[in-house]
């Protein structure tokens, strides 16, 4: 089944360089925190970040989280690993 992505027109993100949402290098921290900052006043980051996790995305920063948040919330959505945490 394809995902409905007609909340993507109302991103605040929508043409902004892809860029910025994917993090590298020394700078990583600062290009996370602006990111997060675009993401905050978006109408649409729940939908967003729900889409990053149901598909598995890996990289970038998806409605305001960053990877490790998003890889954190997909575990907890995993069957029989509610409340478990990674060694």
């Amino acid at each position: 089944m394809t995902p409905n992505l007609a909340w993507l027109d109302r991103a605040a993100c929508v043409g902004m360089d892809d860029r910025v949402f994917y993090a590298n290098g020394k700078h990583a921290r600062e290009q996370v925190k602006a990111a997060r900052q675009v993401c905050a006043g978006c109408p649409v980051r729940r939908q967003c970040a729900a889409f990053a996790i149901q598909t598995g995305e890996k990289w970038g920063v998806w409605g305001g989280m960053s990877q490790q948040q998003l890889r954190q919330r997909r575990r907890r959505s995993l069957p029989g690993t509610r409340g478990k945490t990674a060694a």
